[in-house]
């Protein structure tokens, strides 16, 4: 039992020092889609998104949520809209629908 305690214990640790490696991503962003587009999006903390009005390109986002590493722009039911790959500051991938390039900065 003292060693599935101290394995618990330095399982927390390693995810405590992880998390404070990984930046936040919650917050006001802008958006590139493409070569063209910008648009303002925000992250809420309860992984909600907002995109700001008149953003045709990407209007069925409505939520997000960081998985391995990645973060993930989907739906409000859950379909996977695009993914995106920390770049420093940055965070860039593809939309599935059409491939197209995200690049997403503050």
């Amino acid at each position: 039992m003292k060693h599935l305690h101290t394995l618990f214990l330095a399982s927390l640790a390693l995810g405590v020092a992880h998390a404070e490696t990984t930046p936040s991503v919650t917050g006001a962003w802008k958006i590139a889609i493409g070569a063209n587009a910008v648009c303002q999006v925000t992250l809420a903390e309860d992984g909600s998104a907002t995109v700001s009005a008149g953003c045709q390109e990407l209007t069925r986002v409505a939520k997000w949520e960081v998985v391995a590493q990645k973060l993930e722009l989907e739906t409000a039911s859950g379909e996977t809209v695009g993914v995106l790959y920390p770049k420093g500051d940055t965070y860039a991938g593809t939309r599935f629908s059409d491939g197209r390039k995200l690049v997403l900065s503050r």
